[in-house]
């Protein structure tokens, strides 16, 4: 599975890394990025999650 940060959406509030620190994490441009690719199945639960809690909508599974 594949997942991207959209980041003229992401605010870089942080709440994807706190969700699933192995995943997300803040860049210095001030935005999430994904730091594992692809990733895992065993971490969609996590994902689905950040995706859902994200306040901008700035995160996607692209690819499965």
């Amino acid at each position: 599975m594949r997942v991207v940060v959209d980041p003229d959406l992401c605010m870089g509030c942080g709440v994807c890394e706190s969700i699933a620190p192995d995943i997300f994490e803040l860049g210095d441009e001030l935005h999430a990025k994904v730091i594992l690719d692809p990733i895992q199945e065993k971490y969609r639960y996590v994902v689905e999650e950040a995706i859902a809690e994200c306040p901008e909508v700035a995160i996607q599974i692209t690819e499965e």
